[in-house]
């Protein structure tokens, strides 16, 4: 019973990691008010390219590294077009979703064309860390990919710049008031950009996350919303680093769960247990919807006067 507990966490902890990452990078562009809400476009587009990039390059690190340069790059065009061209980041946003979505397919299609046996993606590499992981359960905390490390370090290095530093107070005040911070010198357009890369960085390793890990192989969708949920995740976090990871377990174990619940109630339509995560969004939205903070500026363009 505690290996099938473990084995069950340990998935929970593999898929934390693709919505703790891609909600961390809203968190981190929303926090100086740019609302990016073009994730699932982004994590397809960093999908389809980070998994061809692997299998061409028989790397995983390249998969990786493309993935974060695809969502670099997109998060770039999306701040640029706001901050300064002033087109509405929510149009722009919906504008991106379609264009990855697009992109990820061709991409796949120029690169491979139709082949009948799906290339494998290579393996990244678990790390078990000795002695904490073999404590039972909380162990497969310890025994997991590198990249579920890096989301592990990417949410404590944000959680302590934010609420521990003079730079995290600064880009802070960005999201909050950025007529204010310009008056005190705090360089508003600079922190935008930077931060909606960075952002746009995880929520690309995100992406190319699920085809080198999760399914090992790229298929039409294969985010199956998950960047849809990583908004809710966002919002539910009330735009906090720290309370991301543990948001991103609660949808993480929806989705795990899903399959258990198919295999009790064989009876039941499974299409109404893939809607689990996203009924999970609606339900907590509703339930928390009077608690959760916004940054005063998110979605607002800055123009000096």
């Amino acid at each position: 019973m505690v290996e099938f507990v473990g084995s069950v966490f340990g998935q929970i902890i593999m898929y934390s990691t693709v919505y703790a990452l891609a909600a961390l990078g809203i968190v981190i562009a929303g926090r100086t008010g740019i609302f990016n809400i073009a994730g699932e476009g982004i994590m397809l587009a960093a999908a389809a390219m980070g998994y061809v990039s692997a299998v061409r390059m028989v790397s995983w690190v390249a998969g990786v590294a493309i993935g974060g340069a695809i969502g670099a790059v997109f998060a770039l065009f999306l701040v640029f077009m706001h901050e300064q061209l002033k087109v509405n980041q929510f149009i722009m946003g919906i504008a991106i979703i379609i264009l990855g979505a697009a992109s990820a397919e061709l991409s796949y299609k120029l690169l491979f064309a139709v082949e009948l046996v799906a290339h494998r993606a290579p393996v990244i590499p678990v790390l078990s860390v000795p002695w904490l992981s073999q404590i039972p359960v909380v162990g497969t905390l310890f025994a997991q990919n590198v990249v579920t490390y890096m989301m592990y370090v990417a949410v404590i290095a944000a959680s302590w710049i934010y609420y521990r530093t003079q730079l995290g107070l600064d880009i802070r005040s960005v999201g909050e008031s950025p007529k204010a911070a310009d008056v005190v010198g705090i360089p508003v357009f600079r922190y935008r950009y930077l931060a909606t890369v960075i952002g746009g960085v995880l929520i690309g390793v995100a992406g190319a996350f699920v085809p080198l890990t999760i399914t090992g192989r790229y298929s039409y969708g294969i985010t199956e919303g998950r960047g849809f949920i990583a908004i809710g995740i966002a919002i539910f976090a009330s735009w906090r680093p720290q309370r991301v990871f543990f948001s991103a377990l609660v949808f993480a174990a929806f989705e795990v769960l899903s399959p258990q619940l198919q295999l009790l109630f064989p009876g039941f339509p499974f299409e109404y247990f893939l809607m689990i995560p996203f009924i999970g969004v609606l339900v907590i939205m509703g339930v928390f919807h009077g608690r959760v903070e916004f940054p005063a500026s998110i979605g607002a363009p800055y123009e000096r006067e």
